[in-house]
């Protein structure tokens, strides 16, 4: 039934009802008391719902009201188009009643959880309250946008109802009619504790933006492209959490802030020194965010099955004039054609951020929308970590050099052997940025580099490993045909295109098997930009994109030393089947409470599935900062060493006395390795 047939149904009910019962009441009772809603049928619906079928069928009654006028002698005629009248009206109520087809108002679809409750409300465009704890979290509309380039989506002829239990769950259904897509479709799942959104459509456009609980975008202060606040969501919620670390170390965000979890923002970054938008750090983070309400919180997170992540990230505009919206974008690179169906949405409950986030990577994984580590930690991937960088950005900074010129073999022997002066148990050596003549290309750069196989067989000789700074799919050096063109101007490796990935495996295997490289530490990861034109071999776009280029990193290592280390910045369920470490990633000059602010990231990527992280350490606040980082470091991950002489940024020096600390510290460290893993 179309929703205003529903409208006009309700609208002055108890009148319709009480003046059936004064012109029709016989003594065959009413229409109206004979429902033939079936007892589960009646158990679904609150006390609302059972008045619905009455309503319809007092309505339908009504229409042929007035008998009373007819002569007497035509009488039984009437009682008997009455009787055949009202007989065919139940019969289609209860087909209605038995397929679920009803379409609903918000005085009729309730749902109560433990966790959670829903309640649908009516309107040009049906949408639902969510509650938590009697606390009013989100108003979110039923169904949400599909935009091509250039065009955002008109929905219309909006209806929602109740569909058959599933796995014992209910589900709501909202179907629509578009201007750009010649299918639509919306499901609501209510699980035990959780909720579940997602959409289909088919058509032969292009994909761009896949708006969730939205559509199109609200400015500050008018609709923007979104056609108002009721196509859009309203967050009740003051506050919300972000696990997408930036070097301000801020992860509580008013909500009118905009946000993007993922490889690459959409939003523009604004003029100026923004370190709150400084992001990347993890790349990808998981795709979530946390909403709280005094004691309550409420996450919205998305997911989808391994090789369809081809988008950037999830973006969330801020609470504007017309509300919030949610979307990802394809950028065009992907059709409909044999049928759209979006990431899928999901709403836990919680008493706190990080138990919203552990709800959300449960059901990542119960859901099938990440991967599984591939090989089990060696014990010398736990060893002390130093790796040169701090060094050479330090000693950069006072000869006015560039801090990749110090990326030598003569300079890493130098600091090697301050380290091993000192007695610090170092058991993994990161030769950091640029040891490679083009960044592309992993050669060598052998004016640098003059015999990294026998550094590196030194290194071995003394306990150690040696793992190479890569940064990802970088075009510098690579030919032509093997690159990623935005226009005319190679921006990055095509990792879709098969010879790319020969070239790469060839480039990494020599490394590995010929001169004894133990790993990579992966960096500088990022997203394609959203540009229309980019050439590539095959449409492999967003987070699939940098997926594919760590897959074949970790897995053509790991084919020549199955104990070989990966590191990477991606805490994302997706990519632990090409991950051996998270990295914790920069600190800013700036920070305050390392200590604390490296927690909470670690904590960030233990939820999500990672055992062991490097606490990093570049770059060096200060030296009170520093020292305090060097103490906690063996109760949150791999000890991690970034520089020999002075504190990168404020030029402090170690006194003797740390040094000889930091010796007993990571002594204490490895012993207690090597008592838990052996040598």
């Amino acid at each position: 039934m179309h929703k205003h047939h529903v409208r006009g149904a309700f609208q002055g009910r108890h009148t319709q009802l009480r003046g059936r019962r004064t012109a029709d009441e016989g003594e065959h009772g009413t229409a109206s008391e004979k429902s033939t809603a079936s007892p589960d049928a009646r158990n679904t619906y609150r006390h609302e719902d059972l008045t619905r079928p009455r309503v319809l069928l007092a309505a339908g009654a009504a229409s042929i009201g007035g008998y009373q006028a007819i002569p007497d002698k035509m009488k039984c005629v009437a009682m008997t188009a009455r009787y055949l009248f009202r007989l065919r009206m139940c019969s289609m109520a209860f087909v209605a009643l038995c397929m679920f087809a009803s379409a609903v108002t918000g005085q009729t679809l309730t749902i109560q959880r433990r966790s959670y409750t829903v309640r649908g409300l009516e309107g040009e465009i049906p949408s639902l309250e969510i509650r938590q704890e009697n606390q009013l979290m989100f108003r979110l509309p039923a169904v949400s946008g599909l935009s091509t380039p250039g065009a955002e989506e008109k929905l219309s002829n909006i209806r929602l109802v109740k569909l058959p239990l599933s796995e014992g769950q209910e589900r709501w259904e909202a179907t629509a009619d578009s201007n750009l897509w010649t299918e639509r479709k919306f499901i609501w799942t209510f699980r035990t504790d959780h909720i579940e959104f997602q959409q289909f459509a088919t058509g032969s456009k292009q994909l761009e933006r896949c708006y969730f609980f939205s559509n199109g975008i609200s400015e500050p202060w008018t609709n923007g492209t979104s056609p108002g606040v009721f196509a859009n969501s309203t967050i009740y919620a003051a506050r919300y959490f972000s696990p997408q670390p930036n070097h301000a170390d801020q992860y509580y965000f008013a909500i009118a802030m905009p946000q993007s979890v993922g490889v690459l923002a959409e939003r523009p970054q604004p003029d100026g020194f923004h370190p709150e938008l400084m992001t990347g750090l993890f790349a990808p983070p998981p795709l979530f965010l946390a909403f709280e309400r005094g004691s309550s919180w409420a996450s919205i997170g998305i997911g989808d099955k391994p090789g369809r992540y081809l988008f950037n990230g999830l973006e969330y505009s801020g609470s504007k004039y017309a509300g919030t919206s949610f979307w990802v974008n394809y950028a065009g690179y992907q059709s409909p054609a044999n049928g759209f169906e979006s990431p899928t949405v999901a709403i836990h409950f919680g008493y706190s951020e990080y138990d919203t986030l552990f709800q959300y990577v449960s059901w990542v994984d119960q859901k099938g929308f990440g991967t599984a580590s591939r090989f089990p930690n060696a014990a010398w991937h736990h060893r002390p970590i130093f790796c040169g960088w701090a060094e050479q950005t330090r000693e950069a900074s006072t000869r006015r050099i560039e801090a990749h010129d110090l990326a030598t073999q003569a300079d890493y022997e130098r600091w090697i052997a301050v380290i091993e002066g000192r007695g610090l148990p170092a058991g993994t050596i990161v030769i950091d940025d640029k040891w490679q003549s083009q960044y592309g290309t992993f050669d060598v750069d052998e004016r640098k580099w003059p015999d990294l196989k026998g550094f590196i067989a030194k290194q071995h000789a003394r306990g150690r490993h040696v793992l190479l700074w890569v940064p990802a799919f970088h075009c510098e050096g690579l030919p032509p045909e093997l690159t990623v063109k935005e226009g005319d101007r190679a921006i990055a490796g095509d990792v879709s295109n098969p010879a790319y990935e020969v070239y790469l495996r060839g480039k990494i295997r020599h490394l590995v098997a010929d001169l004894g490289v133990d790993g990579f530490k992966e960096d500088w990861v990022g997203g394609l930009s959203r540009s229309p034109n980019l050439k590539m071999q095959a449409p492999l776009f967003g987070i699939e994109f940098v997926r594919r280029f760590q897959f074949i990193l970790y897995d053509e290592a790991h084919r020549w030393k199955a104990d070989a280390l990966i590191e990477t910045q991606t805490p994302n369920p997706l990519f632990r089947e090409s991950s051996d470490v998270l990295r914790l990633n920069d600190i800013w000059y700036g920070a305050r409470n390392v200590s604390e602010m490296m927690k909470r990231r670690a904590r960030v990527a233990k939820i999500a599935g990672w055992s062991l992280v490097d606490c990093d350490n570049a770059s060096s606040t200060n030296l009170e900062e520093w020292w305090d980082y060097m103490q906690q470091q063996p109760s949150i991950g791999i000890p991690a060493l970034y520089f020999v002489y002075k504190t990168e940024s404020t030029m402090e020096e170690v006194p003797d006395e740390k040094w000889r600390q930091l010796v007993e510290i990571w002594t204490a460290y490895v012993r207690e390795l090597e008592d838990k893993h052996g040598r």
